[in-house]
């Protein structure tokens, strides 16, 4: 008899073991999925914000070449002309060069300018960034020169820039930003011309009259 009653405990205490065994792996497996729930909702959160911040600093360097602490003059419309004026980057391992350019403001003459013995002219070969470099537009010597346009262009506006490049391609710069200049800078005389800081005045061309506009 005692024989079958310790037979009998026996059976119990290993069912009660298995018991307990079973309610730690459930506990175990419960946890884990847990974890890898976690896991798995964090997981993509991550990847997703680290997928955006990449994306947006690609958009960032992806440009050519940028224009920094660029704009573009205020006219009133009594003026036909204005120019642009800033540091252009290049951000490549190769010179860039600009032939032209065109603007948002539409329907009018773009020309790239340069200062000769205080006269300004079209600088008909465009003008190179180098690689890796920079390229200033400034008054009194290169810079974008806006023509034959009607219109006011009033500080606190912004255009859109797009560079062409000897290559048959373009680079857009949006944004920039229309404002004035403190005297002395650049003066627009009273035929529409610029002047720069010495009086320097456009020169003469056969086929364009600035004293018209």
């Amino acid at each position: 008899m005692t024989s079958r009653f310790s037979a009998r405990r026996g059976v119990i205490a290993v069912s009660v073991a298995a018991l307990a065994l079973a309610g730690c792996s459930n506990s175990e497996t419960d946890s884990d999925k847990k974890v890898d729930t976690a896991t798995g909702v964090a997981a993509p959160s991550v990847t997703s914000t680290a997928a955006a911040t990449s994306s947006a600093a690609t958009e960032a360097t992806d440009a050519a070449v940028t224009f920094k602490d660029g704009f573009v003059k205020a006219k009133p419309a009594d003026k036909s002309m204005t120019a642009i004026f800033g540091e252009l980057v290049n951000t490549t391992d190769t010179p860039k060069h600009i032939v032209g350019f065109t603007t948002s403001l539409g329907e009018a003459s773009y020309e790239i300018h340069e200062v000769v013995d205080g006269q300004m002219q079209e600088k008909t070969d465009g003008v190179t960034v180098p690689a890796n470099g920079t390229y200033t537009l400034k008054p009194g010597a290169d810079h974008f020169m806006i023509m034959g346009y009607s219109q006011p262009i009033e500080a606190g506006d912004a255009v859109t820039l797009t560079l062409k490049f000897e290559d048959g391609t373009t680079e857009t710069i949006k944004d920039v930003p229309v404002r004035t200049i403190a005297a002395g800078q650049e003066d627009y005389g009273s035929h529409g011309g610029v002047e720069g800081h010495s009086g320097m005045s456009e020169a003469p061309k056969a086929d364009h009259d600035h004293k018209n506009h």
